[in-house]
């Protein structure tokens, strides 16, 4: 055999092994985990358990920081004062530790001047910011520096559309969990 002859078989050799290790493969499906749909063929479900998240931070559990967190969101609630019957948002969550932050999206459907009070319990100071989006407008979202001695509030105009008002934290998530907790409510129109 030449030189040339055992390149080629070589190369053929080559090309066979992908097709050899695959042939042995086979795929089997239960009946159970077929699920057929109106209008399609059928859907095929995994039929082995889903592996779990490992990156999702988990909350603590430490019972002095948990009892101090409790006493800050009844503290929140005295300073954010009485809820009204008819809000726009409201929102509370933890100025730190691993599931720290808040915020959330509510559609407004009358324009008007809506009352935005902020606070925070636990911590030096926070900033809340709350605002709306509007093609072709500047996007300035009004921010509010909270000192997490009291209660900050300010009159914003608010246009049809969704708001929305979330916590900006400062620096990575990797804070020490304190308990420290804030908060935020949207009411009005005035």
């Amino acid at each position: 055999m030449g030189t040339k002859d055992r390149h080629l078989l070589t190369f053929a050799l080559c090309l066979l092994i992908p097709l050899i290790g695959t042939a042995g493969c086979a795929y089997e499906y239960s009946e159970s985990a077929r699920t057929p749909t109106a209008g399609s063929g059928p859907v095929y479900t995994p039929t082995a358990d889903p592996v779990p998240a490992t990156g999702a931070p988990k909350p603590y559990s430490n019972p002095q920081v948990l009892a101090r967190e409790a006493k800050n969101y009844a503290e929140l609630d005295r300073l954010l004062g009485a809820l009204p019957e008819q809000f726009l948002l409201s929102d509370v969550g933890p100025l730190d530790g691993p599931l720290r932050g808040f915020g959330s999206t509510e559609k407004v459907s009358a324009a008007g001047q809506y009352t935005v009070t902020a606070a925070c319990v636990g911590a030096s100071g926070a900033k809340v910011a709350v605002g709306q989006e509007h093609p072709g407008a500047p996007f300035r979202p009004a921010e509010l520096s909270l000192d997490c001695a009291g209660a900050t509030s300010q009159v914003i105009a608010l246009q049809q559309g969704y708001v929305f008002a979330h916590l900006l934290l400062p620096g990575p998530g990797d804070t020490p969990w304190t308990g420290a907790v804030g908060g935020v409510r949207v009411t009005g129109p005035s």
